[in-house]
């Protein structure tokens, strides 16, 4: 048994703070039980001796042993109500340690004076009442051991040596068989504790478990409702957001839907790289935050594609459209992204709970709807769902269906529009227009199915295709005389547009300077790098340039300063109307005057009157074309015209 006391003198109180306090909640569930049995031993050893030692002995230590124990019973009842800090746990378990040190002493001191005083049948009876009582003491002690180890050093030892240096046989053995009882219990008792120890281990690692499990799973929440790359709630979060708010027991009163997209992101992403698309995403969704503010709830749906949440109560429909101005107004700012500013735009579709749609479905196919009409209007718009626009989509949908199916064949086929020097009447030119004529003899108009073509990606084969046949076409027709192509700004995204149109020509054997390829200001805005690649091999190869719809776009001078450019078109929004407008007269006038500073030829579009071909003739226009001067006509009707003269009858200024 002595063996055991350095090991005792080694321990400490554990340093961790979680240990601590769960030997404090176990010791709080057994000491009051432990003083318990402490006092019915001290109060039977003290009958069991009454008549046979002082009274002092048999009254007053028992006394003074019983008001110890209820105190410090007290004590602790009172402590089950409350969870100190482990620093006053530490401070309790230190007094516990003395208290066990002292009450042992006084106990197993009493008990061996009282073996003593009794004779050999008593001297039994008042040991195994100290013994007794003290192996209670220090099992109800498991959670501290070192107050365990000291009710046995100090309260079994001393009877038990007495019992061992006794001269008689039966009372060495009985102090044996307790030096042998309390070997065991020590053991015990350090194994019991290395098994709490251990316990609380195990409690530790699967609390932690328990909480990576947690951590883990918010992650995972967080993932399944949170775009990784911007940081909104995504597409999910937004469908369980209007499951939550439309099919709930209390529906919103009035809620709008705004479905977002992106104007000339793809045009970023592409021609910078997805690095760049990706910082260009989390800006926007920034700047979107930013906007909409604590007044509804942005999400991001996948790509360049975004949605925005509106509550309110009432008609709202004028918060709506107020929101929406604000947000195209100010996606429309640059965005600074390393070294450049890129500006794009934002089309917008909206659509209302309960006035449009009274499920999720529903009301974000009409958002849908309406945002591809917006799209389809000019981007940078926003649209309110109306009814007339789903029969708008069915109709495109047709339009697609059946373009696709003509796609390839002759029912896509050029016309071509004259092109008349002013000062002669002569016809120097045409510019090639598409044109869709289906089996029945129906005419598509251009402008229901060029914007189609364009969305299909189509638009690139669909000019080659015309090329190819412009290039059969005019072959035999005079060799002065230009054929201007239009080049969409999707087609600058290609940067390989100018080996596709070298090759047609090569093909067909028609001379690249008859070919004039005309460039809105548009496709310059969306990748003026790009644009000046395709230009620059173009007019290597002798293919002449044209800046088309001058003045509609922005910065129309410094693009004439970019691209070594051979003409310049006016747009017919400015032409139309000069004989009777004096701003556009004006205007008009101006642009022609930079054109000459610059040593470029004007090509007037839209001369509908004798009036306006005349003021146009004044201001010193060099071209122009419009139905006044020729209509546009198919390859047949255009070379019977060219055979019979090149003069336009009215055509020559006055």
């Amino acid at each position: 048994m002595f063996e055991r006391l350095p090991l005792i003198r080694s321990r400490r109180v554990p340093a961790s703070n979680e240990f601590v306090l769960e030997q404090y909640r176990a010791l709080r569930r057994q000491i009051p039980l432990m003083y318990a049995l402490m006092f019915i031993n001290v109060l039977f050893l003290g009958i069991a001796t009454f008549h046979d030692v002082p009274f002092g002995m048999s009254f007053g230590i028992p006394v003074l042993l019983s008001v110890a124990i209820f105190a410090r019973a007290f004590l602790w009842l009172r402590r089950r109500a409350v969870t100190p800090e482990p620093h006053m746990v530490r401070r309790y378990l230190r007094g516990t340690i003395v208290t066990a040190a002292v009450l042992s002493i006084i106990f197993g001191s009493w008990g061996a004076v009282l073996f003593s005083e009794a004779d050999q049948f008593r001297s039994v009876s008042i040991a195994l009442y100290v013994f007794v009582g003290a192996i209670s003491c220090c099992f109800c002690l498991q959670a501290l051991p070192i107050a365990g180890y000291l009710v046995v050093l100090f309260g079994v030892v001393p009877v038990t040596v007495r019992l061992l240096v006794s001269s008689d046989w039966s009372l060495f053995s009985v102090g044996a068989n307790f030096l042998i009882v309390a070997f065991l219990i020590l053991r015990t008792l350090s194994t019991s504790h290395a098994g709490f120890k251990r316990v609380l281990s195990a409690q530790a690692d699967m609390l932690v478990e328990q909480q990576r499990a947690q951590a883990a799973e918010r992650v995972a929440q967080d993932l399944a409702y949170r775009d990784p790359l911007t940081g909104l709630a995504n597409r999910r979060a937004l469908r369980e957001r209007l499951d939550q708010r439309l099919g709930g027991e209390e529906p919103a009163e009035r809620l709008y839907l705004f479905l977002l997209d992106l104007d000339l992101f793809k045009v970023v992403n592409d021609t910078y790289g997805h690095c760049v698309g990706d910082c260009l995403l989390e800006a926007v969704a920034q700047r979107l935050t930013a906007i909409v503010g604590a007044t509804g709830q942005v999400y991001r749906l996948g790509g360049d594609e975004f949605a925005v949440t509106l509550e309110c109560l009432g008609a709202g429909d004028d918060m709506a459209t107020a929101l929406a101005d604000r947000l195209i107004r100010d996606m429309a700012a640059p965005f600074p992204i390393d070294r450049y500013s890129h500006r794009i735009g934002v089309s917008i579709g909206i659509s209302c709970f309960p006035a449009h749609a009274s499920d999720p479905n529903a009301l974000l196919q009409q958002a849908d709807i309406a945002m591809y009409d917006a799209k389809s209007c000019g981007r940078a718009r926003h649209r309110l769902f109306g009814p007339g626009m789903i029969e708008q989509l069915a109709a495109r949908t047709l339009t697609e269906r059946h373009m696709r199916a003509d796609f390839g064949t002759r029912a896509f086929h050029p016309h071509y529009q004259p092109i008349v020097d002013l000062a002669s009447g002569r016809i120097v030119g045409f510019e090639m227009l598409a044109r869709w004529t289906r089996a029945d003899g129906t005419m598509i108009e251009p402008n229901r199915f060029i914007p189609i073509i364009e969305e299909c990606g189509l638009i690139d084969l669909l000019m080659l295709h015309l090329l190819e046949q412009v290039c059969i076409d005019a072959k035999h027709w005079p060799a002065d005389l230009t054929i201007a192509i239009n080049v969409s700004p999707v087609q600058f995204r290609d940067g390989g547009l100018s080996d596709k149109i070298l090759a047609v020509l090569a093909r067909q054997g028609f001379p690249a300077r008859r070919i004039n390829v005309e460039i809105t200001e548009n496709a310059l805005i969306s990748d003026p790098a790009a644009a000046e690649r395709i230009v620059n091999v173009l007019r290597c190869h002798g293919v002449s340039l044209a800046l088309d719809d001058f003045g509609t776009g922005y910065s129309s001078i410094q693009h004439l300063r970019m691209l070594p450019f051979d003409k310049l078109k006016i747009d017919r929004s400015f032409v139309g109307n000069i004989d009777t407008d004096d701003d556009a007269n004006r205007m008009v006038a101006a642009i022609i005057g930079l054109a000459k500073s610059l040593g470029l030829k004007v090509v007037a579009e839209g001369v509908e009157s004798a009036s306006v071909r005349d003021r146009l003739c004044e201001l010193g226009c060099h071209e122009a074309q419009g139905y006044f001067l020729g209509v546009p006509m198919d390859a047949r009707q255009t070379g019977s015209k060219l055979s019979h003269t090149l003069l336009v009858g009215e055509a020559r200024c006055p």
